[in-house]
């Protein structure tokens, strides 16, 4: 009996190239039960197994790093504790970390905390750190998660009940029309995009918009680019409507894929704002846009990009990026039909441009903020652009643009930019500079003078 219950004490390896293999890298809590109170688990208790894949046993330091919301608890291999020091781990053997998520009911409804948060379980063995993410839902939402939108009736519809979260991207499916109310509030995590292969219709106001923008909580990310991607719109996409939004924060607002399958726009944008986006406002190619009443400010590269030729009829919009957050050296707007090439440089396939635009703004910090091209080598040079009653701040095209009320490279004389306010100055000379289009009214909802409206997004 005596020998039988002896055992060889464990080799404990120091080699620093010894790993730990782990379950999942991703402790995920997609479902939070909300409790009253902050003293139970507000989630089921998820499992993440700690493997030592080696011969000789191990010691790992085991941390939790941040918790910065007291959110997350550990029970490490059946003691409680966020930390451990020295935890042996035998050879080819394994333990176990329970995980819970503590959200009490004040904190799932409270606007300063994340919609969601995470954290990292630190596994140090020998100097070789190892990370485990922990992620969950801290506020009451409605979370999407990498899917495709369920819309077996064909239509969708989001009210402003409770904001919307995106994590890892969704998609409108092909024949289906998601409808969005007035004072919806649409949040993206990191590199997530909203997908749209259907029909998107957003009905916001001046005074209750609907927002789409990053999930980052915190005042220093209230203004700040590259927070999620943008709006897309696939080639199928049709009759895609959108009223009264204010999309900011991502890396393209708003990006049209290819013609209209049908004789309407590809997408009717009005009384909306795109803001703060770290590479292009609105990206359109080869696409039909209609546009009316936006403003489309503060842009890493482009406020507008209209290539492979396309179909645009833009009105008193204002465009205008300065050197506020970025160091840009693009100019502003841009309407091209270059065709589309091979790596040779063989022509695959060209198409018209077509554009009118009548009471805007293009304006930045640019000397030259106008690319304008419809004489491509080997494009498709039919169609034509039409300028009418713009203020444009060009050099290039300063002699062929300074017909039909153009003014060009004049100050628009906006009230303050480093403040994104783009509203006119009493004293601007854009103010009733324009002609009627059956635009009666401003991005605020102000009304506009029937004959002589003024320039850009605001009267």
């Amino acid at each position: 009996m005596l020998l039988f219950s002896c055992k060889k004490d464990d080799v404990v390896s120091t080699d620093p190239s010894l790993r730990l293999s782990f379950s999942t890298d991703t402790v995920w809590f997609d479902t939070v039960f909300v409790q009253s109170g902050a003293n139970k688990p507000a989630s089921v208790t998820k499992r993440l197994w700690v493997y030592n894949p080696n011969a000789d046993a191990v010691n790992v330091n085991i941390a939790l790093k941040g918790n910065i919301w007291g959110i997350f608890k550990l029970n490490i291999d059946g003691k409680p504790g966020n930390t451990a020091v020295n935890k042996m781990i035998r050879g080819k053997d394994s333990i176990i970390i329970f995980v819970q998520m503590y959200v009490d009911s004040n904190g799932a409804t409270d606007p300063k905390k994340p919609f969601i948060v995470f954290d990292e379980i630190d596994f140090t063995t020998n100097g070789n750190m190892q990370l485990v993410n922990i992620a969950g839902y801290a506020r009451k939402a409605n979370y999407l998660r990498n899917q495709v939108l369920d819309c077996a009736t064909n239509n969708l519809h989001w009210t402003a009940d409770l904001p919307y979260v995106i994590y890892d991207s969704i998609l409108v499916p092909s024949g289906c029309t998601l409808t969005i109310d007035a004072g919806t509030h649409i949040y993206s995590h990191t590199k997530s995009c909203f997908l749209v292969a259907g029909t998107l219709i957003v009905n916001g106001t001046s005074d209750n918009p609907v927002i789409f923008e990053g999930d980052r909580m915190e005042p220093d990310y209230t203004e700040t680019p590259g927070q999620w991607i943008g709006i897309r719109f696939f080639p199928d996409s049709k009759d895609n409507v959108i009223k009264g939004a204010v999309i900011k924060n991502g890396l393209v607002g708003i990006e049209l894929d290819s013609a209209s399958l049908n004789q309407n726009p590809k997408l009717v944008i009005s009384q909306s704002k795109i803001q703060n986006m770290y590479a292009i406002g609105i990206a359109a190619f080869s696409s039909r846009l209609v546009g009316i009443n936006n403003l489309v400010s503060n842009c890493g590269q482009f406020t507008f990009y209209g290539v492979l030729g396309g179909d645009y009829f833009l009105y008193h919009n204002t465009f205008a990026t300065f050197g506020n957050t970025f160091s840009r050296t693009t100019r502003t707007f841009v309407l091209d039909n270059s065709p589309f090439t091979d790596i040779n440089g063989n022509t695959i396939a060209a198409f018209p441009l077509n554009a009118t635009l009548i009471n805007n703004i293009i304006y930045g910090n640019q000397d030259e903020e106008l690319t304008l091209n419809n004489n491509a080598t080997g494009g498709n040079t039919t169609g034509h652009q039409s300028f009418q009653n713009c203020l444009i701040k060009t050099t290039d095209f300063a002699v062929i643009l300074n017909t039909h009320g153009n003014i060009i490279n004049k100050d628009p004389m906006f009230n303050d930019v480093n403040k994104d306010d783009y509203d006119l100055q009493n004293t601007s000379p854009v103010k009733a500079a324009g002609i009627n289009v059956n635009v009666s009214t401003d991005l605020k909802g102000r009304n506009r003078n029937s004959s002589t409206p003024s320039l850009g997004c605001y009267e």
